[in-house]
Formats: C-alpha cells, structure tokens, sequence
C-alpha cells in the first residue's frame, strides 16, 4: 500500500519534542527544529559535543518506553534498525507522533524540505518517495524567492 502524507503545519507551541539519538543525524534535525523554536530535548547513550552545544536539554541514557511521556513528537535518528521499529511501536502506543529517520514505512510524519523566511515557510515533499529531489525545488524557490526581493 502506498502511503500518503498529507503536508500540515503543526503548532508546537509549549510542546515538547523528543529526539532519540546523538550523532550526526540528530544534530541536523536539531538545528532544523531548532529555526522554529520548538522545545528539544534529547535521549541517546552517547551524544557528541556539538549537540550539546546546541543548548538542548540532553538526558545521557538508555531509550526507554517511559522516556515518550509528555512528547508531542519525537525522531528517532538512531540508526539502528531494530531499536527505530521498538520506538515506532512505543511511540503509537504513547499516542506520540513518530518519524523514523530514512524509515517513511515507520513514520507517522515526514519531514519536507523547508525554506523559512519571516513568517513566510515553504515546505517541498516528495511523500518520502524523493527526498533528494524535494531538497532541489526547495532550493529554486528559494533562490527566486531571495532575487526578487532584491
């Protein structure tokens, strides 16, 4: 069955975000979420320096299902298969939206290619088929949006 996503804008005002690992992945979503002032916070094992630095509450520890009370949504950028598929089950079963990095078949919610400017945001989605290409349009508009501003 072929999924399909329906492109939203979800207030995540005095909501907390959960993210479920501390590498590289996680740093990049960070810094996404991050441009829309969303409220962070992050469990993983082992977490780089460069996340910490990014000023997010970081709790050192092991995933647990109890660590999904009080979440809006959570990513999980783990990269570990097995434990990515356990948090999409958790996550559903606390009533938590979920997105599994590179894993749409386990996400509730994708995330689009955005361009934000002001209180203007673009949003360009290939419903996870294409990611590389939703990141190319988002680009062009881009690049018009800022030349005709000039």
């Amino acid at each position: 069955m072929k999924r399909i996503f329906l492109p939203i804008s979800i207030d995540i005002s005095d909501q907390k975000i959960l993210v479920i690992g501390g590498g590289q992945t996680a740093l990049k979503k960070i810094r996404i979420l991050q441009r829309f002032g969303a409220n962070i916070e992050v469990v993983a094992e082992k977490i780089q320096d460069e996340v910490y630095a990014t000023g997010v509450v970081c709790m050192k520890k092991k995933y647990g299902k109890d660590d999904l009370k009080g979440y809006l949504m959570l990513y999980s950028c783990t990269n570990h298969n097995e434990l990515d598929q356990q948090i999409a089950l958790d996550g559903k079963d606390a009533g938590v939206l979920v997105n599994i990095h590179d894993l749409p078949a386990l996400c509730q919610f994708i995330s689009p290619a955005i361009y934000q400017d002001g209180n203007i945001s673009v949003a360009v989605s290939s419903n996870a088929e294409d990611v590389q290409e939703s990141i190319r349009l988002r680009n062009l508009i881009q690049n018009y949006l800022e030349n005709i501003k000039t």
